[in-house]
């Protein structure tokens, strides 16, 4: 029997938790006004994912074309060695020489990844799941769990908003800023470069006199890195995100990076010329995605291993389903608290330096724009609590049931 209905009435989230808590082996297809998507599982693991949007433009073979990893004519060729032997595509380009397995694996699991992520957006549209035999790239393949699908969408959810005011077209093209500025943050000086911006006689300081205790907390990571050393005042972003082959978010989410961090600018574009209190906000909003960088990967591998350790094997009956469901969909919400206490803790450590003083309340860091409003309020919709004793911050939440001093409650805590 078909799994099949309205994606209004059962989202996406709810699909792929009930075929990964239960196992299942088929083929979900998903169709809209405007695309078709089919996502293949193999016990409760996703293995393979296409879309058909605007002629197939996230198979495989158009992505390679597009990375400019191959040519049409090559694609025509190998389509057509596959028609006649029935070799999967990706054996052909090994067998060909045109991609090396390593990066044929990374290349397969990002499409399939880009093209689930895509479905998360959709707000209408059908659904079909179907238990059927599956047929896909085993060799080239590495299963992806639904929970870390799941966790993924999540911060991509969070994330995106912010990083679209910054990147809000894909048809934007972005230039280098100041070579030396560029140069200082590249060699790991972050907190110069951030300097550098906004005031020119920092240029003439030596790297070794300048913020060199922060040299190793805030390098450029391999994203930044790697999309800044194709940044050429001509690519678009829709053209380094393939080229890069490390995704749209990613790719937009270093962009937005480099930007804050004053290394690149759209195209036309000049450094504005700011005021003392402008400065001063650039520089916390600057500091602040930047401290988040390190925390935020530590806090996504613990997630990641925490859905892993907690897996549970369906029973086979709707009553365990349902429990099941409601226990991971607690776990997320608790999972994401810890993660934004965190966040407040962090903040609170950026004001303490910033103003040489305490948060009084939770107020505080929003006035002074380390934290926006949301930021502030449990998932259960109820505000944190800080409290300072001494040198130790703390932070609260009264979790679910949201009443203070049982079980559920929730507690992260720092000492400068």
């Amino acid at each position: 029997m078909a799994l099949e209905g309205k994606i209004k009435d059962f989202g996406m989230t709810d699909i792929l938790q009930l075929i990964g808590m239960q196992k299942k082996t088929g083929i979900l297809t998903l169709t809209s006004d405007q695309d078709t998507v089919t996502v293949t599982f193999e016990n409760g693991m996703v293995v393979a994912a296409e879309s058909y949007h605007k002629g197939k433009g996230r198979l495989l073979g158009q992505i390679l074309v597009r990375a400019e990893l191959i040519t049409d004519q090559d694609l025509e060729r190998i389509l057509a060695v596959q028609k006649e032997t029935g070799q999967k595509l990706g054996h052909i380009l090994i067998q060909e020489k045109m991609v090396h397995r390593k990066d044929l694996s990374s290349i397969i699991q990002l499409q399939v990844r880009e093209t689930v992520f895509k479905i998360f957006e959709w707000k209408e549209g059908d659904y079909r799941f179907e238990q059927v035999p599956v047929n896909y790239d085993k060799d080239n393949t590495a299963p992806i769990p639904c929970d870390g699908i799941l966790m993924e969408s999540m911060r991509l959810t969070d994330e995106w908003p912010l990083v679209r005011r910054v990147v809000s077209s894909d048809v934007l093209v972005f230039k280098k800023a100041d070579e030396k500025r560029a140069d200082k943050a590249l060699a790991g000086d972050i907190d110069s470069a951030i300097d550098m911006m906004f005031d020119e006689s920092q240029q003439n300081k030596s790297l070794k006199d300048r913020g060199k205790a922060l040299q190793k907390d805030f390098p450029l990571s391999h994203e930044e890195e790697k999309i800044y050393s194709l940044v050429d005042g001509e690519r678009s972003v829709r053209k380094l995100v393939d080229i890069s082959l490390i995704g749209e978010f990613e790719t937009s989410k270093a962009l937005f990076n480099l930007v804050s961090a004053g290394l690149i600018l759209p195209v036309g574009e000049e450094p504005p010329v700011l005021g003392v209190e402008e400065i001063d906000r650039k520089r916390r909003r600057v500091r602040k995605i930047l401290r988040n960088l390190a925390a935020y990967a530590i806090m996504l591998s613990a997630v990641l291993f925490l859905f892993t350790a907690s897996r549970r094997p369906g029973a086979g009956i709707l009553f365990d389903v349902t429990r099941n469901m409601a226990y991971r969909f607690e776990l997320i919400r608790q999972v994401h608290a810890l993660q934004e206490m965190d966040r407040i803790l962090s903040a609170s450590k950026v004001y303490y330096l910033e103003t040489e003083s305490f948060p009084g309340a939770l107020n505080d860091l929003v006035q002074e724009i380390i934290l926006e409003k949301n930021e502030v309020v449990d998932p259960w919709g109820e505000a944190y609590r800080l409290e300072v004793k001494g040198r130790t911050i703390t932070v609260r939440s009264s979790g679910e049931d949201r009443r203070e001093g049982t079980d559920d409650d929730l507690l992260a805590e720092t000492r400068l």
